[in-house]
């Protein structure tokens, strides 16, 4: 019988050092028949996230399990997937396809083999696969060097960052999408609408933009109709859950830590702990053996407490807030769903191209009474006129509807103390005593729950590409984007202990931006002597941003009701404010592109804008 269970042991034992059985790989990554050294490729244990990269002179070295592959990739090459070996000499072949594919770069395209600078392409099947109302969120991760922070509102907001923190304006990247510059939010842009995205990094690469690319450029192109003999129809749907991660979330202290740790400031400040806790509701009482204990510099040793709730279990005087152990973080959040629809039709010959698409987006947010919506269409069309000139335009009109609101801080720093409502269930708690004036989250998301900010965003091109002669294009882009928001927001009177609101008021504000940009440029293409290569790009760009805000201000009301809080109907303080800006710029531009036999590669770019 001993046998039998010490060979079932085995039996099982064996298989799993079997498994965890590592070996280290000392490897030298090299290209083309003369082994050149390749640095900065990318060794990857497959399936994980344990890897590293090639040093100068190619070498690796990575610990890995003997059940695993290793994934070798670098740009421009095939990725290789081979099985561990203690020395291994790895030979990257040259992707052509890969690098013979054209990206857009600034205001013309280039073969991925001639990029001098550092370009990112992004693959648009992956961003689709995630469903986001943001299609910048989609990068995350995927960019080298570009970091993006999102605060979780429903909207999608998110802070892109490619080159750090700028000291010119803002530090936000530009975006030109279909060859028009903006600066403004991309979650009203459907990600289903995007063909291609771009992102240039470097300084060579975004020079060619000015100034307002100092801080990067994504270039992102939206998809066109494709040849086919029939009209194609493409339609998706997709409801996501969204909660969050019990495992990363941040663990709040529970009320008998919370005492414990005020008992133990109090002691370090010199101060008594009962009269201290006493400002924040509670009482802590002498007694050995229970759990709660806090160091006191005065006698030099530990001392223990119990926590009892002061006036009967009640936190103020009044008795209608319960002493309790409130989890904030759990009271202000919820599991969101959020949906999105997309309908595109297209057809493209010869001579023209057309696509229709249109989106609906629902979100509703992790964090409760939150929300967003929106709705949006788009038309890209080109006609080919005769052999010379082609027109064509594209457009999208988006509608958007959201509340939001952010009280995580708040939510972080409330006591837990604190019940969600008092007595009577309807009253939102608040502070009591000597504590911080910090308001009930929940309250925050309750009240907010109306204050609506709704936004139209026109955005679009029309143009005109004329090619006289084999290799020279000569295009004129007009580009508009044009922003339009409005929100009515109200603050209602709130009574909690010691943190009141008496004055009710209403806050009607509105917003138009307007920019356009018109673009002209030549781009001629030639090779002389059948091995040199000159891609010359010349250019005149004009650009007009103005913005006009409007804001209007009242307090006090005779009804508390959002549909009743207009400025026009209160009795008290009424004030208006309103401002109009803006900026034009002119600018000239150039870039020449040299290649000689796909071995030495040249890029020399100049611009100058004009700003008033």
């Amino acid at each position: 019988m001993k046998k039998k269970i010490l060979l079932s042991i085995l039996t099982l034992v064996v298989p799993l050092l079997s498994w965890a059985q590592t070996i280290t790989v000392n490897g030298t990554v090299t290209e083309n028949v003369f082994g050149d050294p390749v640095m900065g490729a990318t060794v990857l244990e497959t399936g994980t996230s344990n890897g590293v990269v090639t040093d100068l002179n190619g070498k690796f070295t990575l610990t890995v399990s003997t059940q695993n592959t290793i994934t070798i990739s670098f740009v421009g090459y095939k990725t290789q997937v081979l099985k561990p070996q203690a020395t291994m000499q790895i030979l990257l072949e040259e992707n052509v396809e890969l690098l013979g594919e054209m990206v857009v770069t600034g205001y013309t395209t280039q073969r991925k083999a001639d990029l001098t600078g550092a370009v990112s392409v992004v693959s648009v099947d992956e961003i689709a696969k995630q469903n986001e109302n943001n299609p910048m969120k989609a990068l995350q991760g995927r960019v080298p060097g570009m970091n993006i922070a999102a605060d979780g509102s429903p909207s999608g907001a998110a802070t892109v960052r490619i080159r750090g923190i700028g000291t010119l304006n803002n530090s936000d990247p530009l975006y030109i999408i279909d060859g028009v510059p903006t600066k403004a939010g991309m979650h009203e842009l459907n990600a289903g609408d995007i063909e291609s995205i771009q992102v240039l990094k470097d300084a060579a690469s975004a020079s060619i933009y000015g100034s307002r690319a100092a801080n990067g450029v994504i270039i992102i192109t939206t998809r066109s109709g494709k040849k086919g003999d029939k009209v194609k129809v493409d339609f998706s749907a997709n409801l996501t859950a969204q909660f969050y991660n019990k495992q990363s979330m941040m663990k709040l202290s529970n009320t008998a830590d919370y005492a414990t740790a005020m008992a133990q400031a109090a002691m370090n400040d010199g101060l008594d702990p009962e009269t201290y806790a006493n400002n924040y509701g509670l009482t802590l009482h002498a007694a050995a053996g229970t759990p709660i204990q806090a160091y006191n510099p005065a006698t030099k040793a530990m001392e223990s407490f119990t926590v009892n709730g002061l006036y009967d279990g009640y936190l103020n005087p009044k008795k209608s807030m319960r002493f309790s152990n409130t989890d904030w973080l759990k009271q202000i959040s919820r599991t969101g769903f959020s949906q999105n629809y997309d309908l595109s039709v297209s057809n493209a010959t010869d001579k023209s191209s057309v696509l229709f698409s249109a989106g609906y987006k629902k979100n509703a947010g992790i964090m409760k009474y939150t929300d967003f919506e929106s709705f949006s269409a788009r038309i890209n069309s080109s006609f080919k006129i005769n052999r010379i000139v082609t027109i064509g335009e594209n457009a999208t009109i988006t509608y958007s509807d959201q509340v939001d609101c952010a009280p995580m801080e708040n939510a972080l720093k409330m006591a837990p103390t604190l019940p969600v409502y008092e007595e009577d269930g309807k009253t939102f708690s608040g502070p009591v005593g000597g504590m911080s004036d910090r308001q009930n989250p929940l309250r925050e998301l309750y009240h907010n729950r109306d204050n609506r900010l709704k936004m139209w965003r026109i955005f679009g091109n029309a143009f005109v590409n004329i090619t006289p002669i084999e290799g020279l294009l000569i295009r004129s882009n007009f580009g508009i984007d044009n922003w339009a928001e409005n929100i009515h927001s109200v603050t209602y009177t709130w009574h909690s202990d010691v943190v009141n609101n008496d004055t009710p008021s209403a806050n009607v504000g509105s917003k138009t931006s307007t920019k356009w940009t018109w673009s002209n440029t030549a781009n001629y293409n030639f090779t002389i002597f059948g091995a040199h290569t000159f891609n010359i790009l010349a250019g005149l760009e004009l650009h007009k941003d103005s913005e006009v805000r409007n804001n209007a201000y009242a307090q006090t009301f005779a009804l508390e009701t959002y549909r009743y809080m207009w400025p026009d109907a209160a009795t008290g303080t009424q004030r208006a404010t309103g401002i109009g800006e803006g900026y034009a710029l002119v600018s000239l531009f150039g870039k020449i592109d040299y290649n000689w036999k796909d071995l030495l590669l040249a890029s020399f770019t100049i611009r100058r804008d004009g700003s008033s």
